[in-house]
């Protein structure tokens, strides 16, 4: 004997229902994975417009800092060379290349090199020419860089104004008085 037959209808209502659902849950599945990705998208967007937003905020400042520096270095040296007639250079770590307002040339400059927390001056082509006997003393006596410098800038002074003649560097001196009016009633 056969086993039953079960016998489905062309167009069964059931099933019809339950295709329109499963599609109906397909296009759901679908929508939903695109807003999800939409979302995650506009997320990561608006993630990424912040921290780009925040980086060009960042360099600016940067910028703005190293303006600033830039400007106050260039104030710091010119200072430097007013107050104390010497251009100071660094031309490489730990060396410190001074030239003298009275320099004859670009290539007449000092130099001295950091070892440790002492300074050493380095022979040079301008520092040959220079009375080192006098001048030398004045680093090894009194273990004093600035008087050195002050000595080697009055030499370099007098070369040029007995030698030269007239000095082309000029200075303006303004002396500003501050007065106290501090009264008192006796």
């Amino acid at each position: 004997m056969a086993g039953p037959k079960i016998l489905h209808m062309k167009h069964n209502p059931y099933q019809d229902k339950l295709d329109s659902e499963l599609k109906r849950l397909r296009e759901d599945n679908t929508k939903l994975r695109q807003q999800m990705e939409s979302s995650q998208n506009s997320s990561l967007v608006r993630d990424y417009e912040h921290v780009q937003q925040k980086l060009g905020d960042s360099e600016a400042a940067l910028k703005k800092t190293r303006t600033i520096y830039q400007t106050k270095v260039k104030e710091f040296k010119e200072g430097i060379f007013d107050l104390f007639g010497y251009s100071v250079t660094c031309p490489a770590d730990n060396q410190y290349s001074l030239l003298s307002v009275f320099a004859e040339s670009q290539d007449d400059n000092i130099l001295f090199y950091r070892v440790k927390n002492n300074l050493q001056l380095i022979e040079t082509r301008f520092t040959k020419t220079l009375d080192l006997q006098a001048h030398i003393a004045k680093l090894t006596q009194h273990r004093s860089i600035p008087l050195f410098l002050s000595d080697v800038t009055s030499d370099l002074f007098h070369r040029q104004t007995v030698i030269g003649g007239e000095l082309e560097y000029t200075c303006e001196l303004v002396v500003t008085a501050r007065i106290n009016n501090n009264c008192s009633k006796n």
